[in-house]
């Protein structure tokens, strides 16, 4: 039997580590760009967690240029994963 109700990934999956959200509105503010990007499937930012998973294409955008598309917001990237 099958699950109907699975997600199926898509692309690959990267961590941000982030600083400076002050609130969930900042979470969303980084999620509508992000999911904007050509190339991201999925933007899920934690403001309690600072933290940000994205699923991109990698043959469509780089975690460099996602990592420019956060900070140009104003919030620091401390890490990937």
């Amino acid at each position: 039997m099958f699950n109907l109700f699975k997600k199926k990934t898509q692309g690959e999956k990267i961590t941000f580590k982030l600083s400076g959200l002050h609130c969930t509105a900042c979470s969303l503010t980084i999620d509508d760009e992000l999911e904007g990007t050509p190339g991201v499937f999925s933007a899920r930012t934690n403001y309690a967690k600072q933290d940000s998973v994205v699923s991109y294409d990698p043959t469509k955008v780089s975690p460099s240029a996602l990592r420019a598309a956060i900070t140009k917001l104003g919030y620091e990237v401390l890490s990937l994963n």
